[in-house]
């Protein structure tokens, strides 16, 4: 039973560092959205996946949490949505590293050249005209720490949910074992030919004829 609870307590905390991380993860990438919604383009696709598979993470672990221990055959489902969680997590923090470790480190390397009529002209490396507006996003260090921070989170996640993965299947098999033993126990009571054996009624008396005691049994 210490190793039942142990794998409980390990559940539950796990969860609640899930939710801890998970909300700041995707509260930044709304942030990141804000701001390409205020330049007047489109944020891209790495900044849209993390942010909505973080946030449907994140209600995902607050309401295991509130509700796991209640229900005893779901712990299976909460492992199988925790890999596909997992999953989603690695597509969103692939996506996203080519901000976190492209975008914002060519964005403080690549050399603008500014021709007489004030023309902004960049380096093969860089935009040709800024037509997409990501220069001045990711020239800005706060952004670029932002957008690292929560791919940090990210893969931070994708860790904490393969092991929430883990702990939950270990739990549904713990479930499994106690039902069928408890299922083992009530077979044999039930197979078991004295269990409910008649009860035998012994009445002892003394004739009158040969004045010798008489022990009758009934059922």
């Amino acid at each position: 039973m210490a190793e039942d609870s142990e794998a409980d307590s390990a559940h539950t905390v796990f969860r609640v560092i899930q939710v801890l991380t998970l909300i700041p993860c995707w509260a930044i990438l709304a942030a990141l959205i804000d701001v390409y919604n205020k330049n007047g383009s489109a944020p891209p696709s790495g900044i849209l996946c993390l942010f909505i598979v973080a946030l449907l993470a994140s209600i995902w672990s607050f309401c295991v949490l509130i509700t796991a221990m209640r229900a005893r055959n779901t712990a299976l489902w909460m492992s199988f949505f925790d890999i596909c969680f997992m999953a989603a997590l690695i597509a969103g923090v692939v996506l996203l590293s080519n901000i976190a470790n492209a975008e914002c480190v060519v964005a403080h390397v690549v050399s603008v050249i500014y021709t007489t009529d004030g023309r902004k002209v960049w380096q093969s490396e860089g935009n040709s005209d800024g037509s997409d507006d990501d220069d001045g996003i990711w020239q800005n260090n706060d952004n670029c720490s932002l957008v690292k921070a929560a791919w940090g989170l990210g893969i931070t996640n994708i860790i904490l949910f393969f092991i929430t993965a883990i702990l939950a299947a270990v739990v549904y098999k713990r479930n499994e074992e106690e039902d069928s033993v408890v299922g083992g126990v009530y077979t044999t009571r039930a197979a078991d030919p004295y269990a409910h054996r008649p009860r035998r009624h012994r009445h002892r008396h003394r004739s009158p004829r040969t004045g010798e005691y008489i022990i009758e049994e009934r059922v």
